[in-house]
């Protein structure tokens, strides 16, 4: 078998392979004497017809069996003399195949990068450290307090953080449009969520007053048919409510769960659970530190072919937190999230997956079995009752366990690679750890 290799750029590889005649035309027999041994020809006794006969009336539908079969069987053995791994599925191109010429082919695929990782000794992560106090706990009883409010009737004029109750109709040109009605619409002011134009038109009027507003929607904004133009809404304010929050009472905290004890049972639980994201905080922040370390210090080129599977499986990670009606409409999905928006973050998780299994190799790494049994656990504690029937459902899910085992061989990784790291401690506040404050990290 003659198989040559072109290097057209980067990773990419282009492998074409000549199967000798004399191989396809032995296949080709040998397939068409199979058929023949139950073949029902008029004329001829079951098995007793001669192969003349045979390769006319079967000859052509073996011969495109037999192309398929070689191609398959062929390709791995190409990669072989080649000494070629792909990284992903190769593309391939099949000449047109002749009675008594080789069978030739072409594989276009990629190839994983070479790798020989630097820098490990020069790894800087710095870790933070923070303490929950009085007032980080506070702070979660009112916010706790603040996702629980409630809206009652202002007898006022509408301002920030009230909710606002609107029937509306908006006319472009003198024309309803499509989606520019709306009843019964509850709009809360300040949190932007809402055409900015007809929320700011909302702020100083009161319940029953009616008005029309120009609203100019933006030029990107989703429905085409709209973007850009400018709208006259004709609103009408149905009510004015303000939001009043729970009193810390006997019958609210039995709502969050809490039957003895009351406040500062309400407040040890709050602070454990702060404990908890602090220490998930600080293992994370610390954890992509080393990453981004591990990624600098080791630029490489990835194979587009996993980046193109990576953003399949980073659009449908997205798709899934969306409505239930959007999650399986393929072509919105990349209208909402084309491949541009992905690419970038694509191309890194690709590129870490490699540098971590190198990590790995390097280091002589085994997963710690015990390890994805308490990853387990931990995950099954969150579900109560339920958590024996969890774990039972990872069991028997590969993908899920391919998942947590990944988790912890990564956590392994890390490990290794911060015995090697300087390591210095800042202190942060828990709003800073947790971002809390609105700064995003």
């Amino acid at each position: 078998m003659d198989v040559s290799v072109e290097n057209p750029g980067g990773l990419t590889r282009r492998m074409k392979v000549a199967i000798p005649a004399a191989r396809v035309t032995e296949a080709v027999e040998a397939k068409v004497r199979r058929v023949g041994q139950h073949a029902k020809i008029p004329g001829f006794r079951p098995g007793k017809v001669p192969f003349k006969v045979l390769y006319q009336r079967y000859g052509d539908g073996a011969r495109q069996e037999v192309v398929s079969e070689l191609v398959q069987s062929a390709f791995p053995e190409a990669l072989e003399q080649a000494q070629l791994k792909p990284a992903g599925q190769p593309e391939l191109d099949l000449d047109e195949v002749a009675p008594g010429e080789p069978l030739e082919f072409t594989a276009s695929f990629d190839v994983y990068p070479e790798i020989e990782l630097v820098g490990l000794d020069a790894i800087s992560v710095e870790q933070p450290s923070a303490e929950v106090t009085d007032a980080d706990v506070g702070k979660t009883v009112e916010r706790i307090r603040e996702q629980n409010k409630a809206f009652v009737d202002a007898e006022r004029e509408a301002r920030d953080d009230d909710q606002v109750t609107v029937d509306y109709v908006g006319r472009i040109d003198g024309e309803e449009f499509a989606g520019g009605t709306g009843e019964d619409v509850n709009i809360i002011l300040g949190e932007q969520r809402f055409l900015p134009d007809l929320e700011r038109a909302l702020v100083g009027r009161t319940a029953a007053e009616q008005f029309d507003v120009d609203v100019t929607f933006p030029d990107d904004y989703g429905s085409e048919d709209v973007a850009g133009k400018t709208a006259t809404f004709s609103v009408t304010v149905k009510s004015v409510q303000e939001p009043e929050l729970p009193e810390l009472d006997a019958e609210f905290l039995e709502q969050l769960g809490i039957e003895e004890g009351g406040v500062d049972t309400l407040k040890e639980r709050i602070r454990e659970s702060l404990e908890q994201e602090k220490d998930n905080a600080i293992d994370n922040k610390v954890k992509m530190q080393v990453l981004d370390e591990l990624h600098k210090a080791n630029p490489i080129e990835v194979p587009q072919s996993l980046v193109g599977q990576e953003i399949e499986r980073m659009r449908k990670e997205t798709m899934a937190r969306l409505p239930e009606h959007m999650q399986n409409d393929e072509e919105q999905a990349r209208q909402l999230i084309p491949d541009e928006s992905l690419q970038e973050s694509a191309e890194r998780r690709v590129a870490l997956g490699l540098l971590i299994s190198e990590v790995i190799k390097e280091f002589g790494l085994e997963l710690d079995n015990d390890r994805v049994e308490a990853k387990m656990d931990e995950v099954a504690a969150d579900y109560g009752d339920q958590a024996d029937a969890v774990k039972q459902y990872y069991r028997s899910n590969a993908e899920l366990m391919q998942g947590l085992q990944a988790m912890v061989m990564e956590e392994q990784v890390v490990e290794a690679l911060l015995e090697k790291a300087s390591v210095t401690e800042k202190q942060v506040t828990m709003d800073e750890l947790l971002n809390n404050d609105g700064d995003d990290e």
